[in-house]
């Protein structure tokens, strides 16, 4: 498949085009002619990652190998060999540092080595059913098929296998992007979605041509990245007219309205946790529709809030029973976001700790 793809890529720095280098019959990465640097392949993942966040580890021993490879077919110029140098010396500067996106991927290395040992994958009703509203909203306003969907800090690629792919067909283009190969491997292993490009790179820098993508999806990613919200007027270019971004992200805990002691206890007595990557910065509401006004081409369509104070407790004590139950769990959401909207006003744990966006460029 990545030969078949190979022309949606750009280079993450320049966002200009990239060459194949091939020996043979065989991809074995890119070059872009601008910067003179070579973009490596693993596993049929494309690894494309812009020059602040390379890695060492992941990547020198693969460029090592193309130039080996080069080497050995006199066909390939002498100006491939000085790209590859170049390469190599960057790399080797990134050796002993490490940016904010490789922060967070040792976490979700972790995750998805463990999640490739289960029995059964991890039950993610709540999230796909959250999202069911902006992507019927999505349905009702353009059809899939044959369309290219970017999935930005796809994970093991839940949203796409579980909800988006019952709209598309064949001619579909989903591509995934994940910073965690791991991620990527375990979403290709669960995806039966033929027509698939997988992409290793960074969401501050997003690898791909300008008005390419139909649909642009943020599920939860935003808050890891490192420019959060301001990421949207640039991957902004990439989606063409009339294509639409989807958004789900969390916004800062409710409780942080509170003063002091009463935020401690009460958290302490809701059993209130931050989890454990690297980078769980919540992205502020306004900092969020903020950017997407900046951008005059963006429309918010739809807009929903979701989570809250009685949400999050009745997941704490009936978990089990709203993850196995539709119904279940669309009423007790429901009713939190009317509490959000009668009673967060006058007390702020109630009020929504997510929101859902559907966005459409004109």
């Amino acid at each position: 498949m990545v030969k078949e793809h190979t022309s949606v890529v750009a280079c993450p720095d320049c966002r200009g085009s990239l060459e194949e280098i091939n020996v043979g019959s065989e991809v074995m990465g890119f070059v872009c002619q601008r910067c003179q640097l070579i973009y490596p392949i693993k596993d049929d993942i494309l690894i494309l990652l812009g020059s602040k966040s390379r890695n060492y580890n992941l990547e020198y021993d693969l460029i090592r190998n193309i130039e080996q490879k080069i080497q050995s077919d006199s066909r390939l110029t002498e100006w491939l060999l000085e790209c590859i140098n170049k390469t190599l010396n960057l790399l080797a500067s990134h050796k002993e540092t490490k940016s904010w996106e490789w922060e967070d991927e040792e976490f979700w290395a972790r995750h998805y080595a463990e999640e490739t040992t289960v029995t059964a994958p991890q039950n993610w009703n709540d999230r796909i059913w959250q999202r069911e509203f902006l992507v019927e909203r999505l349905a009702d306003r353009t059809n899939l098929r044959g369309k290219t969907i970017l999935d930005v800090g796809c994970g093991e690629g839940q949203n796409f296998r579980l909800l988006l792919s019952k709209y598309c067909d064949e001619t579909t283009l989903y591509i995934a992007t994940d910073i965690c190969l791991e991620g990527l491997k375990l979403n290709r292993s669960r995806n039966t979605h033929n027509n698939s490009l997988y992409v290793l790179c960074s969401a501050d820098s997003l690898p791909f041509h300008s008005e390419l993508i139909d649909i642009l999806c943020y599920f939860g990613i935003l808050h890891h990245t490192e420019r959060k919200a301001k990421t949207i007027p640039r991957d902004s270019e990439l989606v063409r007219s009339g294509g639409y971004i989807l958004i789900h992200e969390a916004v800062p805990n409710p409780l942080k309205l509170l003063p002091g002691q009463l935020k401690s206890r009460l958290s302490r007595w809701l059993g209130d946790t931050e989890e454990t990557s690297a980078h769980e910065e919540r992205i502020e509401r306004r900092d969020l529709f903020a950017q997407l006004v900046s951008v005059k081409e963006l429309e918010v369509v739809s807009v929903k809030g979701d989570g809250g104070l009685f949400y999050f407790e009745m997941m704490r004590f009936f978990r089990t029973s709203m993850l196995n139950n539709k119904k279940l769990f669309n009423f007790i959401s429901s009713l939190s976001i009317l509490l959000a909207k009668t009673l967060g006003p006058i007390f702020p744990p109630l009020r929504s700790s997510g929101i859902r966006l559907l966005v459409k460029k004109s």
